[in-house]
């Protein structure tokens, strides 16, 4: 691939050899990635991945109707800013992450940012 090039995948994460994808995004040798699947999933909160500033990720989303799209947008938007507020959301699917010490610390973080208006 070209160093301008993009990486999306929005299909499946094992299709993707993501350690050598981490390897070439920290090297630059690609622009950068779009992701919303992964070799395991969730990713860990310490994948490599979820730190580099050239990826973007976003939840996986398997059937697109009109049925699906009414409130999706503005559940995500509202997790977001509970989330960025020190918020859990309400519609957590992988519970067992709101138990780990670094989800925790994340959380606490963002809410004393948004409160002190610390910068991120």
């Amino acid at each position: 691939l070209k160093e301008t090039a993009f990486l999306v995948n929005v299909a499946r994460g094992p299709i993707v050899d993501q350690e050598a994808l981490t390897r070439v995004l920290r090297e630059r040798r690609i622009q950068g990635a779009g992701l919303d699947v992964f070799e395991q999933e969730p990713p860990a909160l310490d994948d490599p991945l979820v730190g580099l500033d050239n990826v973007l990720l976003g939840p996986h989303a398997l059937a697109w109707t009109d049925e699906c799209f009414t409130g999706n947008g503005r559940g995500a938007c509202q997790s977001i800013v509970d989330v960025s507020g020190g918020v859990v959301p309400p519609y957590v699917v992988n519970t067992d992450v709101l138990s780990s010490p670094a989800f925790r610390s994340a959380l606490e973080r963002y809410a004393a940012s948004v409160a002190g208006g610390v910068e991120r």
